[in-house]
C-alpha cells in the first residue's frame, strides 16, 4: 500500500521544463477535452446499534449483524474490513462513548479515528449514525492545443496532487491512436502512455499498476478540476452564513473590510485557470477579524462540511494541548523531559546522555538534535523511513531510540516524529489517550464538529499531522490565540503559554540547519519558529506585520496576525509545491486581505 506522506510543509517543487524538440499538430492530435477517472466511493457513514439482551450484547451495522464483547464498562464492536467501535458505557447508561477506527485504504489514506457516541434509545439499546473519513480519488487529464500549435496535457489530482511528478506535458504520437505524455528532459524527463480505446483513454499513471481508464468529463464528473462553475458572470462576495457552531459571523462591511475589495478576491480565485503553469489549488480561504467570521469561500467541490486533510498543519495541536492541560492545572511545561521516561517504560536505557536534556521545547521546535530531518532521505527519523519500517510500531519508541547527532536546541531539522513525541508527555499528564484529552479539552469547549484523527501503527493519535477537519473548526484555533486563548468568553489555553508558546526560540537560516544556501532555498522559506509555530510577518505595500502560522503540506496554512486581530486560514491541494503556496501569505493576505481593511495600525 502507498501511504500518503508527508513532507516538509515548505519544500519546493523543481519546475520541470517542456520536452525538447516539437512535433507538428497532426503528430500529436490526442482526442482535446477534458476526461476524468475516479476510484470507487468508499461508504461515507454506518448505521451502528448495540442492545444489551440478559447478559448478552449484540450489534449490527447497516442492519447486519456485528460482533460485540462487554468486559467491565467496555464495549468493543468488530466491524467488516478491519474495523470497530471501542467505547464505555456511562455510569447512567445514556451513551457509550468512544472511538471508530477506519481502516488504512490502498490510495494512500492512513488509519484513522473518529470521536463517536452512541446514544440510548429504547430499553438497553444505543445507536448512532457514523461519519467516517471520506476518501476520493480522482484523476482529471485535460488536453487541449497550446498557443504555438502543440498539443498539451495538464494532470490534476484534488486529493493528493499526485500528478506523476509533473503537471504539464507535451503530447507526441506513438503510432495508430497512441500518444506519449512527455515531461522534463534527459534524466529527468518523465513519459508516460496515453490510449485511445473504445471505452475511453487509458493513461499509465506513477499510482497504479494498471493504466486508468478515462471517461470524458461532464458538468456532474467535472467538479473539483475548476475552482468554481465557469461563469460569464463577475462572481461575488458572499457573508458567512450563522450556524449554530460558535462562530459570531459578520458582513465585510460591518467588520471594517471593502466588500468591493473581497469581491475582487473570491472572483480571482473562482476564476482561476487550472492550465496554469502555477496553479493556484486553493480548497477553502476563511477570515476572521476579531473574534468574528467575515470571509467564508469554498473552491473546487469543497464546502465548509468537508473534513479537509490538515497535514502538518495538525502539529500544531501538540502545543495546543500542551496549553490546555496547563490552563487546567496540570503539570507540563516546555521543560518536561520525555525520553527517558519513554525508553524506562520499554525496560531500556538513555543510549547517550544528551537525550536526557530534550526537552519538550526542543522537540516542538524542531531542534532535539536527533537523527530526525525530512530533507535528508537517509535520516532514520525521516517520516517516510519512520512509517516504512516494520520493526517498531509504536512511534514514540522509535523517535526516542534515534541517534543523537547534535547537542538539543543547536541545529533546526523539520521533523515529524519529534512533534509526534510530545504526545508521549500529553498523554501521561492527561492520563487519558490523546483523542480524549483533545475531545475534552479542545473539540468540545471550541464546539468543533466532526473531525478524523491519524493515528500510527499501534493505535497512538498521531501528532506528526493528518487530522481531517472542518475548516470553520480548524479557524477557531487561531481566533482563540488571537485572543489570548480564549473563546467565546471561555479561557481555553492558557495566556502565558500563548505567548510562550508564539515566540521565537531558534531562526531557520543555512547555519542553524547545517545546509548550504542552494540547498535551503530549496527547502525552507526561513524566519523563525516557535513551538511549531512558524513566526514570520506579512508585506503589505511598504508595511509589515509580525505573524505566526502553522502550516502543511499542500497549502494547509493558520495564519495569525495578532496586531490586527487577524486570522486567515487557507486549505490547499498544491501538494509537494511549495514554491506555490508558499507564496500565499504575501500574495493573498498581504495582497489583497489586509489592503481592504478600512483601518489598520
Amino acid at each position: 500500500m502507498k501511504r500518503a506522506r508527508e513532507f516538509a510543509p515548505i519544500i519546493v517543487c523543481a519546475a520541470l521544463a517542456s520536452a525538447a524538440g516539437h512535433a507538428t499538430p497532426a503528430q500529436t492530435k490526442a482526442p482535446l477535452g477534458l476526461w476524468v477517472w475516479s476510484a470507487e466511493t468508499e461508504t461515507t457513514s454506518l448505521n451502528v446499534a448495540v442492545e444489551q439482551a440478559g447478559g448478552d450484547w449484540r450489534g449490527t451495522i447497516d442492519g447486519k449483524p456485528a460482533s460485540v464483547t462487554f468486559r467491565g464498562r467496555t464495549v468493543t464492536l468488530e466491524a467488516p474490513g478491519e474495523q470497530r467501535f471501542v467505547g464505555q458505557l456511562a455510569g447512567d447508561g445514556s451513551t457509550i462513548r468512544g472511538l471508530w477506527t477506519q481502516a488504512s485504504s490502498a490510495l494512500g489514506y492512513s488509519e484513522m479515528i473518529t470521536p463517536t457516541i452512541l446514544s440510548a434509545s429504547d430499553g438497553n439499546q444505543w445507536g448512532a449514525r457514523v461519519a467516517l473519513q471520506p476518501r476520493p480519488f480522482r484523476v482529471f487529464l485535460d488536453v487541449f492545443e497550446s498557443e504555438d500549435g502543440n498539443t498539451v496535457a495538464v494532470v490534476r489530482n484534488p486529493e493528493r496532487n499526485e500528478i506523476m511528478r509533473a503537471t504539464r506535458f507535451q503530447v507526441e504520437a506513438n503510432g495508430e491512436r497512441s500518444w506519449v505524455l512527455v515531461a522534463g528532459s534527459g534524466d529527468r524527463q518523465i513519459r508516460r502512455s496515453l490510449k485511445e480505446t473504445d471505452e475511453g483513454l487509458q493513461l499509465d499513471h506513477s499510482w497504479f499498476d494498471k493504466p486508468l481508464t478515462l471517461s470524458r468529463a461532464n458538468a456532474r464528473t467535472n467538479v473539483g478540476y475548476f475552482p468554481r462553475e465557469v461563469t460569464t458572470e463577475p462572481v461575488r462576495y458572499t457573508p458567512p452564513a450563522q450556524l449554530d457552531d460558535g462562530w459570531e459571523v459578520a458582513t465585510a462591511e460591518d467588520a471594517g473590510f471593502e466588500t468591493a475589495a473581497f469581491d475582487t478576491l473570491v472572483n480571482e480565485l473562482s476564476t482561476a485557470d487550472p492550465r496554469s503553469h502555477r496553479p493556484r489549488l486553493i480548497h477553502a480561504l476563511l477570515v476572521a477579524h476579531k473574534g468574528r467570521l467575515v470571509f467564508e469561500e469554498y473552491f473546487h467541490g469543497y464546502d465548509r462540511e468537508t473534513t479537509h486533510d490538515t497535514r502538518s498543519l495538525g502539529k500544531v495541536f501538540a502545543p495546543v494541548l500542551v496549553g490546555a492541560l496547563q490552563q487546567r492545572g496540570i503539570d507540563i511545561d516546555a521543560d518536561v523531559r520525555p525520553i527517558a521516561d519513554v525508553l524506562a517504560a520499554a525496560g531500556e536505557e538513555i543510549d547517550d546522555p544528551r537525550k536526557a536534556d530534550i526537552t519538550l521545547g526542543h522537540l516542538m521546535s524542531f531542534s532535539s538534535g536527533l537523527d530526525c530531518d525530512v530533507n535528508d532521505p537517509d535520516s532514520a527519523g525521516s517520516e517516510d523511513r519512520m512509517w516504512e519500517q516494520q520493526q517498531e510500531d509504536d512511534f514514540w519508541l522509535y523517535t526516542a531510540r534515534l541517534s543523537q547527532l547534535h547537542e538539543p536546541g543547536e541545529r533546526y531539522a523539520y521533523c515529524s516524529g519529534s512533534i509526534n513525541l510530545v504526545g508521549a508527555s500529553v498523554r501521561a499528564a492527561g492520563g487519558k489517550p490523546i483523542v480524549a484529552l483533545f475531545d475534552e479539552l479542545i473539540a468540545g469547549p471550541l464546539g468543533f464538529g466532526q473531525y478524523h484523527w491519524n493515528v500510527a501503527p499501534n493505535g497512538a493519535a498521531y501528532l506528526g499531522g493528518g487530522t481531517y477537519m472542518r475548516p470553520r473548526d480548524i479557524l477557531k484555533i487561531g481566533a482563540m490565540f488571537a485572543a489570548d486563548g480564549i473563546w467565546n468568553g471561555e479561557q481555553i489555553i492558557d495566556p502565558a503559554w500563548v505567548e510562550e508558546s508564539t515566540t521565537a526560540v531558534i531562526d531557520i537560516t543555512p547555519e542553524t540547519t547545517g545546509m548550504t544556501p542552494e540547498d535551503f532555498g530549496n527547502s525552507y522559506f526561513g524566519g523563525a519558529v516557535a513551538y511549531e509555530w512558524r513566526v514570520d510577518e506579512v508585506r503589505t505595500g511598504d508595511r509589515t506585520y509580525e505573524s505566526y502560522e502553522a502550516t502543511g503540506n499542500g497549502g494547509q496554512i493558520l495564519l495569525v496576525v495578532p496586531d490586527l486581530d487577524l486570522v486567515v486560514l487557507f486549505m490547499g491541494g498544491n501538494y509537494r509545491q511549495g514554491g506555490i503556496w508558499g507564496r500565499w501569505r504575501n500574495e493573498i493576505v498581504g495582497g489583497h486581505i489586509v489592503p481592504a481593511m478600512r483601518e489598520r495600525p
